[in-house]
C-alpha cells in the first residue's frame, strides 16, 4: 500500500460505505435535527480506514473541530490525527500532511 503524504483533495460523497476506496473522501452526518453535526472521512493516507470528526457546535464532551461551514471544500481546526496513519489539516477541502 502506498502511504500518501502529498496533499490529497477531499471529495464529498453521499455514502462512504458505498465508496470506501477514495482516500480523503468524506460525508456529513447528523445528530437528531442537527445537520451537519460532523463528518466521516476515509483516511487520506490510503489505508481505507474511516474516522469521524464532530463539529464543535454539536456539543458533547468528546474532541471536536471548528468547521468553516463550507460543505464542498471544508476547513477544520485543529489538525486531524488519525492515530498510527496520518496527521495533518483539512483546509479548503484539501488534506495536507504535517
Amino acid at each position: 500500500m502506498e502511504v500518501r503524504t502529498a496533499p490529497v483533495k477531499g471529495q464529498r460523497i453521499e455514502d462512504i460505505d458505498a465508496e470506501p476506496d477514495i482516500p480523503g473522501a468524506f460525508e456529513y452526518y447528523g445528530v437528531g435535527d442537527q445537520f451537519p453535526a460532523g463528518l466521516i472521512y476515509i483516511c487520506p493516507c490510503g489505508c481505507k480506514r474511516t474516522g469521524a470528526l464532530a463539529f464543535r457546535h454539536a456539543g458533547g464532551d468528546r474532541p471536536s473541530w471548528e468547521w468553516d461551514g463550507n460543505l464542498e471544500a471544508p476547513t477544520l481546526s485543529p489538525s486531524v490525527h488519525h492515530v498510527g496513519h496520518w496527521h495533518g489539516w483539512l483546509q479548503a477541502g484539501v488534506w495536507n500532511s504535517c
